[in-house]
């Protein structure tokens, strides 16, 4: 008996941590479907769209705002690319979330031409005040062809 009471709490006490990570990979992926479609238009660019903050957090949204308006990047800033199609939307995968520490987990997105997944994405998904943000989007460096070294 104290053995299926012990395993009840093990289960109990894994469930929230596996539902948070689902709500990180969601998140992700809700905010990449915004802003793909929004991007699809030509010379639209959601990096401006007040509707941004809903998903990023306030102060990556205003320096990549300001980025754009000195045209210091050459790509856009979410995506790691310079043309957008429909076929990243087609393509999106977003893979297990990391979890960082309570409050940052890290969640790997792929747009391959391809549909198979091969993340080239790192999103950095901040918790605070209840509610999650994007803070940071790094390009992942991709798989290591250099085999084993021994």
């Amino acid at each position: 008996m104290k053995k299926f009471i012990f395993v009840c709490m093990l289960l109990a006490m894994s469930l929230p941590a596996s539902a948070h990570a689902q709500d990180d990979a969601a998140f992700v992926q809700n905010f990449y479907k915004w802003y793909i479609a929004a991007s699809l238009p030509a010379d639209k660019t959601p990096a401006f769209d007040a509707a941004i903050e809903k998903y990023v957090c306030k102060n990556t949204a205003q320096r990549v705002r300001l980025d754009y308006e000195r045209a210091v990047v050459d790509a856009d800033y979410y995506l790691k690319r310079q043309d957008v199609g429909k076929e990243q939307l087609d393509n999106l995968i977003v893979g297990k979330p990391l979890a960082v520490n309570a409050s940052l987990s890290l969640v790997p997105v792929s747009m391959s031409e391809k549909k198979e997944y091969s993340p080239d994405l790192v999103v950095y998904v901040e918790k605070e005040n209840g509610g999650m943000c994007i803070s940071k989007v790094e390009s992942s460096p991709g798989p290591n062809f250099r085999g084993d070294a021994y």
